[in-house]
């Protein structure tokens, strides 16, 4: 019991850095009930709010998608999100708990599954509002359960036990993990500093698969890590990451691991861009939900992240396929389709939304992440005084 208490104290005192009287949502499904327990009495250590719970039964929300019409799956009290404003506005904090269920949405219609996720994030726009500004602490984490153990682990005798062992090694929970996560993200952030003064221009991503695309960067752009300001918003984070210029994407890239989206994957799939928007693509597998994500709205047709990640990342050299992106986007460089950041401008969070766009953020009710590193990725910088400088060789970040 002790290192899952240790978890869950990190997640709460290190990671959202609650604070006393700070109120806090922990969102998760039914399967982490006796975890959000035990994140409930770390936030009561700390003399924390009030503690709200959104906990959702997926097999009931499966069996609502195959018996009833959408207005009455969202008129259903588990689909009720306004506790995400409601913490917003009271300054509170927000830890989100990851715990997959792999396949349990297959065979739903994917135009319903995206009209349920688009209208799951206009209830809590207030909330994004908010954390996109970066005035409210978040977190995402993972917590084990035996349907994903089972399925990325057929082969362990007690697949629970060691997918937990496998969360908390890559977490560094047995060490001391605020320590550890100080001093990596502090290297994190030299990495980003580095970037942010080269004063580049384009990124040339190519790649054996067929990957060849030139990314612009807006003209005030910023690479970050994980960290925004005291808090550590992704658990774990291997990333650093910007904002690319809207319309200054073209070229292909091959995805090189699969995308788990609601819990259904979408396999060996390419996107083509052209000045910024995507014209192009085909997946081997679930090609209609990956059209979901796509046409989601205007903003879903463009980048809005694009993330450097060593090949050789811990997430990695695991030798597993997590099937869930907090994981695997950790694993290899990865972009997403959906909203930029407004960290990723300089003075960004100090922007109205209208000057943002102007600088070149994307904007979308959506983010989604997907993988492209491989073995034999280059990305190349062209600066703007006409210098290459390589940047990643043979997969692994070269500065």
């Amino acid at each position: 019991m002790m290192r899952f208490e240790e978890y869950a104290k990190f997640l709460v005192q290190d990671c959202l850095k609650l604070k006393v009287g700070q109120p806090l949502l922990i969102v998760g499904n039914s399967l982490t009930e006796s975890f959000i327990q035990l994140v409930q009495k770390e936030a009561k250590k700390l003399e924390s709010g009030e503690v709200f719970v959104i906990m959702i039964d997926k097999f009931q929300e499966r069996e609502l998608y195959q018996s009833a019409s959408f207005e009455e799956i969202m008129a259903h009290p588990f689909m009720d999100r306004s506790l995400y404003n409601e913490i917003a506005k009271l300054g509170g904090a927000v830890l989100s708990l990851d715990s997959p269920i792999p396949h349990i949405f297959e065979g739903i219609y994917s135009s319903l599954l995206g009209r349920v996720r688009r209208e799951l994030e206009h209830q809590i726009s207030f909330f994004r509002e908010k954390q996109e500004k970066g005035e409210i602490p978040w977190c995402i984490a993972s917590v084990a359960n035996e349907y994903w153990a089972k399925e990325i682990l057929p082969d362990e005798e007690n697949p629970l036990k060691k997918l937990w062992d496998v969360i908390f090694d890559i977490c560094h929970i047995d060490e001391n993990p605020i320590e550890y996560w100080r001093e990596y993200l502090a290297i994190l952030g030299k990495r980003a500093q580095i970037l942010n003064e080269l004063d580049i221009q384009t990124l040339h991503y190519k790649s054996k698969n067929g990957t060849d695309i030139l990314i612009q960067l807006p003209e005030y752009y910023l690479f970050q890590s994980a960290q925004d300001g005291e808090y550590i918003v992704n658990m774990p984070s291997l990333e650093i990451f910007t904002t690319p210029s809207k319309y200054d994407v073209n070229g292909i890239v091959y995805a090189s691991k699969p995308l788990y989206y609601s819990g259904v994957e979408i396999k060996d799939f390419w996107i083509r861009f052209e000045s910024g928007k995507v014209v192009d693509y085909d997946a081997k597998q679930h090609k209609d939900l990956l059209k979901e994500i796509i046409e989601t709205d205007e903003g879903s047709h463009y980048l809005g992240e694009v993330a450097l990640v060593d090949f050789d990342s811990k997430i990695n050299q695991s030798g597993l396929l997590f099937q869930t992106t907090l994981y695997d986007e950790n694993a290899c460089c990865h972009f997403a389709l959906g909203r930029g950041f407004p960290e990723c401008f300089r003075e960004g969070y100090t922007k109205s939304m209208e000057e943002l766009q102007l600088l070149g953020m994307n904007t979308s009710q959506t983010h989604v992440d997907f993988m492209i590193g491989t073995r034999d990725l280059e990305i190349t910088a062209v600066l703007k005084d006409g210098t290459d400088m390589v940047l990643m060789k043979h997969g692994k970040l070269i500065f």
